[in-house]
């Protein structure tokens, strides 16, 4: 005969981390259908009165399951760049390319996200964390766009708004993908990232150093060679 206990209480912190994965497994399996107590509960593997024991209603649930996977997706991609060369350039790079490694690019994933936008203009407190994530995210851009300013010796560089357009890139190419894995390519997803960064500091090297602006004659011949016009 075992020695064991017949049961083992699990703390608070712990169930209620277990619970929040059951909700994002659920939503990830049933769409809007899987925001629902009892198919919470049969995942967890607990009676629905638990959920209601450790939870204010099903919205709470949801809200801490939005944190949570936001919060645990940044931390991820974080430890990717801190592992990255010790160099401005190499950590961007590092978080432009696990932006579009198999971490992220789950279409699970976008089953989940969408149930969740769905909600944030009829939940206060789904809204404020999606305002306090989403800041959170620009922000983690934002620096390192500011040490690759400080390492070029860009003055006026605003950081803050080229995290932001960064932000909206890599977030349409992610939906695009995940939309149509067939529509673009990891590698071409990470490229058109990279480009437009190497552009936006190539603008504000324009914007400091007038003198290295190309005149309309220059501009207009290289369009023409691009598209493959002549005279």
């Amino acid at each position: 005969m075992s020695n064991l206990p017949k049961f083992h209480r699990i703390n608070a912190d712990t169930r209620r981390d277990a619970l929040v994965q059951a909700a994002l497994d659920s939503l990830a399996a049933h769409g809007h259908e899987g925001v629902s107590v009892r198919r919470i509960a049969a995942i967890a593997g607990v009676s629905p009165g638990l959920i209601n024991h450790h939870f204010a209603s099903i919205e709470e649930l949801v809200a801490q399951a939005y944190e949570h996977l936001a919060m645990r997706l940044m931390a991820q991609q974080m430890d990717c760049v801190n592992a990255a060369a010790n160099t401005p350039k190499a950590r961007l790079q590092a978080f432009i390319e696990v932006s579009f490694s198999p971490l992220v690019l789950d279409p699970k994933l976008l089953t989940v996200w969408l149930v969740f936008w769905s909600k944030l203009p009829h939940s206060p407190a789904l809204l404020a964390i999606h305002r306090r994530t989403w800041a959170h995210y620009r922000g983690l851009l934002a620096v390192e766009l500011e040490g690759i300013a400080k390492a070029e010796k860009l003055t006026g560089f605003d950081a803050a708004d080229a995290a932001t357009a960064l932000a909206a890139m890599l977030d349409g190419l992610w939906v695009m993908w995940c939309l149509d894995p067939k529509a673009l390519t990891p590698h071409k997803g990470v490229a058109l990232c990279l480009a437009w960064l190497d552009n936006t500091l190539a603008a504000e090297v324009r914007h400091l150093f007038p003198e290295t602006l190309p005149s309309a004659a220059q501009s207009a011949n290289k369009f023409k060679h691009l598209r493959g016009f002549s005279d």
